[in-house]
């Protein structure tokens, strides 16, 4: 079966909106499974932003926020309900009952959808005989307001952004949303991080208190991540909440650098005046110690929160460099990065330049590919007939690399 067959037999099994789905030619089955965060409370908008963990109220910078007057883009990130309850999935291999692993599997920024990535949670599930977790970060796929995907109202944001930054560039419907979201408040990439982070500990719970039917309470816990997924599967590790990522093994496609050494600028993924305001906002918060949020000052003192404060070790490259290092260094056989050549977005160097540390002594796999045909950072594997032979073939190398990976 070529690579788009396998796409569209899966894509139109998993649109189906049943709660489980089993395709018997492929030996898949797919379940969904509501989840509601214990966590919203962190996000901007609740009454109660204070740290439970230290029973200590934080002040909010009000200040910190910018307002557009455009209520799609505007609204409190507390208020998306949807964000707060929402569904994940589970893919699993109908022949097995009971998995004895599971593997977190986290996707890139801006997705709406998880089409694309179901051919490769499939050949995970199947190569591995793990159950794989599709778990959408914060403010993502059903996680999403409906209207950041709505065209008509989203070009009302473009005209806007357009009038309001004649020089921007990059811009569209599909990136409008996130474009100012970010730009009003780039802090939001912590806060949605961490309500991720926290979820992610309770299914890990859910799965050790046989709540998931099909995985073993004892599954070992594996996280894959494509690139913004990759920095957030590479935080979990180095945190290690609990204990429960101690044995796990990270895979990052087209990620695994610091975000710094990400050029998200895309019109699918971020418009140029958000980028820059992100990463000069990152810059100065780091630059100062985060004087400006005492709020995220407060969650990035490594004294009161250890785990927490790996945030900012990912954040820019040349901040923490000995810190992160030393942690990689330690998980080193635990991590492997598959990077391709031409990738503007997630450039296989600075692969190299975090996880092999700036002197290459770090001996973490960063296996560098390039593809005989056209592809890039957000279409690795293209849904064209033309080159279907050549894609199918680069899909089973890049599938097989992360199964040896996984089962080694």
């Amino acid at each position: 079966m070529e690579y788009y067959e396998l796409y569209e037999v899966l894509k139109s099994h998993f649109d189906s909106g049943k709660d489980r789905v089993e395709i018997k030619e492929l030996n898949v089955t797919i379940e969904s499974l509501p989840f509601e965060s214990k966590v919203s409370d962190l996000l901007y908008g609740s009454e109660h932003q204070h740290c439970s963990k230290h029973q200590q109220s934080l002040e909010i910078n009000e200040n910190g926020h910018l307002f557009y007057g455009q209520p799609a883009v505007d609204i409190k990130d507390f208020d998306i309900e949807c964000n707060n309850r929402f569904t994940y999935y589970i893919l699993k291999s109908a022949d097995i009952e009971t998995a004895k692993g599971c593997i977190f599997f986290f996707h890139g920024l801006n997705e709406k959808k998880w089409d694309k990535y179901l051919p490769w949670a499939y050949e995970l599930a199947q190569r591995t005989q793990k159950a794989v977790i599709l778990f959408p970060i914060a403010f993502h796929m059903d996680r999403a307001e409906p209207i950041w995907s709505d065209r008509h109202h989203m070009m009302e944001v473009v005209r806007f952004r357009k009038k309001k930054y004649p020089e921007n560039m990059n811009f569209s419907y599909v990136n409008a949303a996130i474009s100012s979201r970010l730009e009003a408040h780039p802090q939001r990439i912590f806060w949605s991080g961490l309500q991720t982070y926290s979820d992610i500990t309770e299914v890990v719970k859910d799965i050790k208190n046989n709540k998931i039917k099909g995985i073993s309470p004892e599954a070992d816990l594996d996280l894959f991540g494509y690139s913004i997924g990759s920095f957030l599967s590479m935080i979990i590790k180095m945190a290690d909440p609990n204990h429960y990522f101690t044995r796990s093994k990270v895979f990052c496609f087209c990620g695994g650098m610091t975000i710094d050494r990400m050029f998200p600028i895309s019109k699918y993924i971020m418009d140029t005046q958000a980028t820059i305001k992100m990463q000069s906002v990152f810059t100065e918060l780091l630059s100062s110690d985060f004087k400006s949020d005492t709020r995220l000052k407060h969650y990035q003192n490594e004294d009161l929160h250890p785990q927490e404060s790996w945030f900012k070790k990912m954040l820019r490259y040349n901040y923490f460099q000995k810190e992160r290092e030393e942690r990689i260094h330690e998980i080193q056989s635990q991590i492997k990065a598959y990077v391709l050549e031409k990738d503007s977005v997630a450039p296989p160097m600075e692969a190299l330049n975090t996880l092999r540390g700036g002197y290459r002594n770090i001996n973490v796999d960063v296996e560098i590919k390039d593809f005989p045909y056209e592809y890039s950072h957000m279409v690795p594997f293209p849904l064209a007939h033309k080159h279907k032979k050549e894609v199918t073939e680069a899909f089973h190398q890049f599938v097989q690399s992360a199964s040896n990976f996984y089962n080694s």
